[in-house]
């Protein structure tokens, strides 16, 4: 056997402890900075050949589209409107190669994809090979929030009342001209649905500034959300709820959550039974899931800080 063919055949050893090492500064400087590491263009189109950079989720069992615009009519809402940005150019098997996304946008619920519907805080939304499975999946995730949202998308918008009482003769009268206008007395606020509140007299109506309305959708982080948040952080993705009716009967639910790639995840974890109301059997397993998720975020936390310590977390940002 010719030298040549001999020294191709011979095993290679690779330095998998220095490839280690590098990986896990790339880690620690991503935790230590909360930005994902510039690579370059090389070494990009090296890692694509060990990893995939995107994973493109399977969107043809339904027609997304078109289920989503039944959705949003029999609920009253806007009808969707769709827009591609720019592709970005993603490495895929040591080259690169144009990808898409695109996005949903409904009037007074928002766009997806979004956090915990599509992406998470770790992992981006996916991106296509083409724009026509980019917007079933933008779709899909729209009615999975519709699905999940809760009360009827099409009730009245609340609005705090708020307005004073129309001042006196001898208070107008009493009070300076160039005197500030006094707060009104502190009284009991109401809540009201818009529709409920009657259309005061024209002549009136100059005298109050608009209504406020009351941002339904801007509020804290919903649990679903959080545990999307969670959930990503630990590099899984958020899961699907899965509830059935109790074999007890009665309205009574049984759930658990799904996940796609949760293979660490314990066999167990978030399954309830005998919960009255389906929201209800769905709140208890959010529940459960975060509540192991944040104490399995603080778990990895104490073991990176044991493993690695704060001098080895300023020495990496130093080198960056």
């Amino acid at each position: 056997m010719p030298a040549s063919q001999e020294a191709a055949q011979q095993a290679i050893c690779v330095p998998w402890d220095k490839l280690l090492s590098w990986v896990q500064r790339q880690m620690a400087s991503e935790m230590q900075t909360g930005r994902p590491v510039v690579l370059s263009r090389l070494q990009l189109e090296a890692v694509s050949h060990l990893v995939s950079f995107n994973e493109e989720p399977d969107v043809s069992d339904k027609d997304y589209v078109s289920l989503l615009l039944q959705s949003t009519q029999a609920s009253r809402l806007s009808a969707p409107v769709f827009s591609n940005p720019e592709p970005v150019s993603m490495p895929v098997d040591g080259h690169f190669e144009p990808r898409w996304q695109c996005i949903c946008t409904i009037e007074s619920v928002g766009q997806f994809p979004r956090l915990g519907f599509g992406m998470s805080a770790t992992q981006p939304a996916p991106r296509f090979q083409s724009k026509k499975n980019a917007k079933q999946f933008a779709a899909k995730q729209a009615l999975e929030f519709l699905a999940q949202a809760p009360g009827p998308m099409q009730a009245a918008p609340l609005v705090l009342d708020k307005r004073p009482l129309p001042p006196s003769p001898q208070t107008k009268s009493s009070r300076p001209k160039w005197a500030p206008t006094p707060a009104p007395a502190p009284g009991p606020v109401h809540l009201l649905a818009a529709s409920s509140i009657p259309p005061p007299p024209s002549a009136a109506r100059a005298n109050y500034p608009p209504e406020p309305v009351i941002n339904t959708w801007s509020k804290k982080p919903s649990i679903f959300e959080q545990v999307a948040l969670s959930t990503g952080r630990l590099g899984i993705d958020s899961p699907v709820y899965r509830v059935e009716p109790d074999p007890a009967g009665g309205n009574l639910f049984c759930g658990r959550p799904v996940f796609k790639n949760g293979g660490h995840v314990p066999f167990n974890l978030g399954f309830v039974s005998g919960v009255e109301g389906e929201a209800q059997a769905k709140r208890r397993v959010a529940e459960e899931v975060l509540a192991w998720a944040e104490g399995e975020l603080r778990r990895r936390h104490d073991i990176f800080k044991s493993l690695w310590g704060e001098a080895t977390l300023q020495g990496t940002s130093e080198r960056g």
